[in-house]
């Protein structure tokens, strides 16, 4: 592997590239990309895509209030992470009804040597399959695979009530690059909804949940190219995690898409009461466990658990952006720190033709001073969390209010109905017993 070259830091005044391959950004602030799941797209290559939403859709055009950007505190400590678990995972299938295979599996790294050739990517894909597939719920699916995890290992019921945020990796990115001050970073809303006592409910918003691939990138082509789906989630479309961590005094509930995952030496044991893989492309055969629902989605075991230290966010980019432009740390750091993903994979390519793989981890030396850097933004998000909780705690567990921000000016709306974002039984969950 061709040796890089020394960390320049990239944290002030850093450009972002336009990627060449897959998404390293999460609804990217400079360009139309956004973290999704390989899913086979023939079926909806030629579909037209409803129109996209206007991001004052539902709410009420006067602003409660404005939230600053915080400032930055010298006597701040940084921002870290503590008593990081795993917590529950799930995979969507193919199925017309909303349906997560429990725990699911994550696909599996092929190490295949490079130099290998793929076809760029066609067709249409996933945005925000969460919001896709259940958009009036789209935390319903985390909550109900955390609670069958857990029935299904015999664990006690997590502890809703002792939780301070409930939110997508997606939504805490966005408010980093809010925090950075660049006023140039793409508009975004979070809807808010207080759960219990104290629980900030964060739910991923998009005006829209699939997008059409321009035909120029690679990187869902090379991670289909340098994957395998693991037994047992065969035809899946997906795979979430579901972790909790402190984070500064704030017990956060984290959700994060994962591209692949290290597989162990021995082959993966088939849990499932029988394999998906074995079955028929015909989804209504699909009968890899025990099938349950939690309002309208329906919940299948199945998949392996995989161990946080096995899991790969997976990117690529072409070597004329690299050479000309480096790799943006700034951007890459925060979508791994918020999740503690070991791994990072960067390929390499030239017209899709994949030359070098750079594989590096998280805590490594070589992001010591990528993490430090870090630390600015990160402060300021912790913050900024903190004045979110507060404002949702004013507005009590009737509150329906929204965090919109346009051109860099984060503001607080009302919305218009008093829809919950979660059903009552998920609700409860949160209030103390």
């Amino acid at each position: 592997m061709p040796s890089t070259s020394p960390y320049d830091s990239p944290w002030r005044n850093s450009i972002v590239m336009r990627p060449s391959g897959r998404n390293l950004s999460e609804n990217s602030t400079h360009f139309n990309t956004r973290s999704v799941s390989f899913a086979p797209r023939n079926s909806m290559t030629q579909e037209s895509l409803p129109h996209d939403l206007d991001i004052m859709d539902g709410l009420m055009m006067t602003p409660l209030k404005t939230i600053p950007v915080p400032d930055e505190d010298p006597d701040q400590d940084d921002v870290v992470v503590k008593d990081y678990t795993y917590i529950g995972s799930y995979n969507w299938t193919k199925r017309d009804s909303p349906t997560i295979i429990v725990p699911g599996s994550p696909r599996l790294w092929q190490n295949r040597a490079p130099p290998y050739t793929i076809p760029p990517d066609t067709g249409v894909h996933f945005s925000d399959q969460n919001g896709y597939r259940m958009p009036q719920s789209v935390l319903l699916p985390l909550i109900t695979a955390v609670n069958k995890q857990m029935e299904v290992k015999k664990k006690p019921p997590f502890d809703w009530s002792s939780v301070d945020f409930v939110t997508d990796r997606n939504g805490l990115r966005k408010l980093t690059r809010w925090v950075s001050g660049d006023i140039s970073i793409r508009d975004f809303r979070i809807d808010l909804q207080m759960a219990g006592e104290k629980t900030v409910l964060m739910n991923r918003w998009e005006k829209r949940s699939r997008e059409v691939f321009s035909g120029k990138t690679f990187g869902f082509s090379f991670e289909k190219a340098s994957t395998e789906p693991a037994p047992g989630c065969k035809y899946s479309t997906g795979h979430h995690r579901i972790v909790t961590y402190d984070l500064n005094g704030l017990k956060m509930v984290v959700r994060f898409e994962v591209d692949a995952c290290i597989p162990p030496p021995a082959k993966y044991p088939r849990k499932s009461v029988s394999s998906i893989d074995d079955l028929t492309d015909s989804l209504s055969a699909i009968t890899i466990g025990p099938a349950s629902r939690s309002g309208n989605l329906t919940v299948m075991e199945g998949g392996t658990e995989v161990s946080h230290t096995a899991v790969v966010e997976l990117t690529t980019r072409s070597q004329t952006n690299m050479r000309n432009n480096g790799f943006d740390w700034k951007e890459a750091y925060p979508q791994l720190f918020f999740s503690q993903t070991a791994h990072h994979f960067l390929a390499i390519h030239i017209r899709g033709r994949f030359i070098d793989i750079q594989k590096r981890k998280l805590n490594s030396e070589e992001l010591q001073n990528v993490a430090k850097d870090a630390q600015v933004e990160l402060k300021k998000v912790r913050k900024a969390l903190e004045l979110i909780k507060e404002v949702v705690i004013e507005h009590g567990k009737k509150g329906r209010i929204s965090l919109v921000c346009v051109q860099g000016k984060l503001k607080v709306y009302q919305r218009s109905s008093d829809e919950s974002c979660l059903p009552q039984p998920a609700l409860s969950l949160f209030e103390q017993s």
